[in-house]
């Protein structure tokens, strides 16, 4: 071995430790018989006089161990999944009005607030303790109406027939679901002692009802 390489690996030999991570390397110093001095990464031959000694040399680029192989990350990756649909909107409250009847002051419910007139005797109606303007379900028409009985007094007045028609308020949401909770109960308390037949039309009843507040 020529002068310079065996300075060189001389050099590595004496030289400090390297990074952290560095790969550790057995090394040896061969001197034969001649007194020639080589140095070597296996051991000396028989004959020669041998020192080993631990050198260091830079390894090769560290890995990432989280970094995966460009195919075993693709096939690793996880298909997107679907999102889930959007649940469906939810149902509008729906319309509902509170009536009473012009003839007996009974209220009840309707989904459009739309009346139709009727006659009643004007006795039924407080007449005619009280003047056909001063009551509000008597319509206006009928102010001028002539009595149906005979003339002859408050009796005649009082068994006349006038149109009537009723009035209805429209509720607000929160009234409207109590009413119908309400029909619902009553509903399904006149199932408990109902015959077979009129339990079937009952159950109809608390579909629709149940359908109705879903909205609620």
């Amino acid at each position: 071995m020529s002068a310079l390489p065996r300075l060189i690996l001389f050099a590595a030999a004496c030289l400090p430790a390297g990074p952290l991570g560095a790969a550790s390397n057995t090394g040896y110093r061969c001197t034969d018989a001649n007194g020639a001095i080589s140095f070597q990464d296996k051991p000396c031959r028989g004959g020669q006089q041998s020192k080993a000694f631990e050198y260091l040399r830079d390894p090769p680029p560290a890995e990432d161990p989280l970094a995966e192989p460009a195919q075993e990350a693709a096939a690793a990756e996880p298909a997107p999944r679907a999102m889930p649909a959007p649940p469906p909107p939810r149902p509008p409250v729906p319309a509902l009005f509170q009536c009473v009847r012009a003839d007996n002051g009974k209220n009840y419910y309707s989904e459009t607030g739309e009346t139709l007139p009727y006659q009643v005797p004007a006795g039924v109606v407080g007449l005619p303790g009280s003047s056909l303007a001063d009551n509000a379900h008597v319509s206006a028409p009928e102010l001028s109406r002539p009595p149906v009985a005979e003339p002859g007094g408050v009796n005649a007045l009082a068994s006349a027939y006038v149109e009537v028609r009723d009035t209805c308020k429209k509720l607000v949401p929160a009234e409207a679901c109590r009413a119908l909770r309400g029909q619902l109960d009553d509903n399904l308390s006149q199932q408990r002692s109902a015959s077979k037949a009129e339990r079937a039309a009952l159950a109809t009843g608390a579909r629709v009802l149940a359908d109705k507040l879903a909205g609620c």
